[in-house]
């Protein structure tokens, strides 16, 4: 196929598209949707899906299927859509095309592909979903459903998915303050990136008990409860357990938390970005113990890490407890910092660092201030983890 044809359609296509921002759902169509699904109703018939993106566009994930059917005569017949991806749907332009022969030689005054109706795809999950068609005077929908996917992918309908596999940790927050004098009430937004996946948190304090609603580019991400002054709400990509699936990217948005239309946080006109971390004084006396939070991989997995400062000296221990006998790596940011051995079966063990170096300690070369405090398992999967707080 012409690369500089598949190029222009693509301009005029992307043209055509309102491109409004995505908007919060119960999923979004990410890189991993990209594969074949079939029509469970309809004989020998599917979509080849590809998710892609295009040079020289707005960086947002474009969409290119391919449509195999047939035609009045019971013939093979294919159409190819091109278009946008919004939220949990894929909206494209369908194209036909007629008057190549089977291996003709491309030819430049040969232009066989046009436009011919609308092929839309909405998804109720990763592996099931409807498609709808405009071809002139016939439309209709039906069922699709995943026949196959990327090798080695996983769909978690989330923002992470598109995440690049060599993304470097990254941590980004912005303050929550009332949007008027005399009005009470702070808070704070935190959003973390890293390869396997995405956490936002919101939270606030000091403001009416109630249900109140967390907006990012005035579109609604989810619910903040506010009880005995204090409320928080965790996003994450992939979902897990008591935090809502993160499908929005909050990234360069103002913040708000409303109720009843009235704002009563906001981060104005700042948006999340990196900040100052850590003391700048070592002779401030400073100690920090946390719990690390268990993923759910090991049950029973427990740990904490305690991070002190007494005069000129620093101190930093890593504890973890009821898990299987086996090494455990700890991690900072994304960097292994060391291991703990666990020698009998749900035996408590510490890893120590300081600085000055010890002969009993590591040296301690990180400050945990604002970073991702990680143990991974042998096959590197986080068991516990944690976001240490700030200085």
């Amino acid at each position: 196929m012409k690369s500089r044809l598949l190029i222009s359609i693509f301009l005029t296509v992307c043209a055509s598209f309102s491109l409004t921002s995505a908007f919060a759902g119960d999923l979004v169509v990410t890189r991993y949707f990209s594969g074949l699904w079939e029509q469970p109703q309809h004989e020998s018939q599917g979509i080849m899906l590809q998710i892609i993106d295009q040079e020289d566009q707005d960086g947002d994930p474009k969409a290119v299927a391919y449509w195999f059917t047939y035609g009045d005569d019971q013939e093979t017949a294919w159409y190819m859509a091109i278009g946008e991806v919004e939220g949990d749907r894929v909206l494209m332009d369908l194209y036909t095309s007629s008057g190549a022969g089977f291996l003709q030689a491309d030819t430049e005054s040969l232009n066989p592909v046009e436009v011919t109706g609308e092929l839309n795809l909405w998804f109720h999950n990763c592996n099931k979903g409807m498609a709808q068609f405009v071809m002139g005077d016939i439309e209709g929908e039906f069922e699709i459903k995943r026949l196959a996917s990327l090798y080695n992918s996983r769909c978690s309908g989330g923002l992470s998915d598109n995440t690049p596999g060599d993304a470097k940790p990254l941590m980004l927050e912005v303050e929550l303050l009332p949007p008027a004098d005399g009005m009470g009430g702070k808070g704070k937004a935190r959003f973390w990136e890293r390869p396997d996946r995405m956490d936002f948190h919101v939270t606030a304090e000091d403001i009416a008990d109630g249900d109140y609603l967390i907006f990012a580019c005035d579109t609604e991400l989810g619910p903040l409860t506010v009880f005995e002054g204090e409320g928080a709400t965790q996003f994450r990509s992939p979902e897990m357990e008591g935090k809502l699936n993160l499908v929005f990217d909050p990234r360069d948005c103002p913040i708000e938390i409303r109720q009843s239309g009235s704002v009563y946080l906001t981060s104005g006109e700042e948006v999340l970005a990196e900040k100052e971390k850590g003391p700048k004084d070592k002779g401030d006396k400073v100690k920090v113990s946390i719990e690390l939070e268990s993923t759910g991989q090991i049950d029973g997995a427990e740990g904490e890490v305690e991070y002190e400062v007494k005069m000129n000296e620093t101190e930093f221990e890593v504890e973890i407890k009821g898990v299987p006998m086996g090494s455990y790596g700890f991690f900072v940011a994304g960097e292994q910092e060391g291991s703990l051995d666990v020698l009998v079966d749900f035996e408590k063990t510490k890893l120590k660092f300081s600085d000055p170096e010890k002969d009993d300690r590591e040296y301690l070369d990180f400050e945990p201030w604002d970073k991702i405090i990680e143990v991974r398992d042998s096959a590197n999967v986080t068991i516990l983890e944690v976001t240490f707080p700030s200085a």
